[in-house]
Parts: structure tokens; C-alpha cells; sequence
């Protein structure tokens, strides 16, 4: 029975809490209807937002950034950025993603 509690059980859990991850891109944002789609739509598919600014005339601005890394380097980022009009209906979603090269460790000459 130790060796289920030490070796099986925390392997069970992984797998269980990976299955509540969802994965996020920028394919996510055609979930949110330009026009229809509220603030409140936005963080209830993405999360709490990482800034949020005032744009122009009332507007507010709400952007997520998500970054990646992998153990062998490299990675990515993702920036999400949606602005909302003064009657708080999203007006535009905009998504960039940016590929980080891995560090490549060169001798010393």
C-alpha cells in the first residue's frame, strides 16, 4: 500500500489536474463576438486580465499576456489585447504571438 501512496497516487493526481488546464491561443478570441461580447465574457473565458488601461473616448483596454518556456529553452509569449466601448461591448480583439529561440551557448573563443 506504500508504494501505491508514493509512486501511483501523485502520477493520478497529474493526470487528473491536467485534464481542468485549458489550453489558450489565439483562436480563443473567436469566442468573443465583437459587438455582443462584455468584459465580464472576456475574463470569464480568459482570466483576470494581466493590465487594463483607459483608451480614448471612455473606452477601456484589457491585455493578457501568456508566456511559455520548455526545460531544453525556447518558448513563447502571447499578448491578447481587447478594447471596449464606453457601453462596455467589445469594439476590437487583437492577438500577437512571438516565438522565443532557444539560447544557444557558444564556447568561448
Amino acid at each position: 500500500m506504500n508504494w501505491i501512496q508514493t509512486r501511483v497516487f501523485p502520477i493520478i493526481c497529474c493526470l487528473v489536474l491536467a485534464g481542468c488546464v485549458k489550453p489558450i491561443g489565439c483562436t480563443t478570441l473567436d469566442q468573443l463576438s465583437e459587438g455582443t461580447s462584455t468584459v465580464q465574457n472576456a475574463i470569464a473565458l480568459l482570466g483576470q486580465p494581466s493590465s487594463t488601461n483607459l483608451g480614448e473616448k471612455g473606452a477601456s483596454i484589457l491585455k493578457w499576456v501568456f508566456t511559455t518556456h520548455s526545460n531544453v529553452g525556447g518558448g513563447s509569449s502571447m499578448v491578447m489585447q481587447l478594447t471596449f466601448g464606453q457601453d462596455g461591448k467589445l469594439s476590437n480583439k487583437n492577438c500577437t504571438t512571438v516565438n522565443i529561440p532557444p539560447r544557444i551557448n557558444e564556447p568561448a573563443a
